[in-house]
């Protein structure tokens, strides 16, 4: 895995490896865990969420070893999951695994991202991992650096929510400055809120 990380436009036949390495980065994700605290459950949330969002309007990276991935959303583009049977589902196997908690914490988070985010026009990296195998190998910073040379570019500021304090720094080296944070209600994990401006 050492050397230069290829890292490629991913296509409609790489949809359920780019679920697999997410749901599995993410499994132990502070902010994700306290809103939807079953990790059992991701790899569906992921499929999801590149189904109805990511393939009509976003952006999705893959290193083609599938081990690292990467969804941006372009200027313009909101953060939503339109309602479908799918989503349904989802959320009544969370409610029977996991009570009525969940459900209260989704909107709860959903107004503190939204309450930071920026007016501006801009990409929107919404999420980046590597497997955990695969971590602290450089996989991170490919990812980054092909979503920013697009904005650098266009000439397009980018902005993200990091939801793992651990990763602040890297996304620092790559120009994102934190311009807010803010817990969770009830004593829940921090987010930290960062931008970049076009280089």
């Amino acid at each position: 895995m050492q050397g230069a990380k290829e890292i490629i436009d991913a296509d409609a036949a790489q949809h359920q490896a780019l679920a697999d390495i997410l749901a599995d980065a993410f499994a132990g994700d502070p902010v994700l865990n306290w809103v939807i605290p079953e990790p059992g459950l991701y790899n569906d949330f992921f499929q999801l969420l590149i189904r109805d969002v990511f393939k009509p309007r976003g952006i999705m990276h893959l290193d083609t070893r599938q081990c690292g991935a990467a969804l941006w959303l372009p200027p313009g583009n909101s953060f939503t999951v339109p309602p479908s049977l799918a989503a349904i589902s989802l959320f009544t196997r969370l409610l029977l695994r996991r009570g009525p908690g969940p459900l209260l914490r989704i909107p709860q988070q959903g107004r503190i991202f939204e309450r930071h985010h920026p007016r501006e026009p801009h990409y929107h990296l919404v999420f980046v991992g590597a497997r955990q195998a695969a971590q602290g190998q450089g996989l991170g910073s490919a990812l980054i650096k092909q979503g920013t040379r697009i904005c650098d570019r266009e000439h397009v500021p980018a902005y993200l929510e990091s939801s793992n304090e651990v990763n602040v720094p890297l996304y620092q080296r790559h120009g994102f400055e934190v311009i807010a944070e803010e817990a969770m209600p009830g004593g829940g994990p921090r987010a930290w809120f960062m931008w970049r401006e076009a280089r």
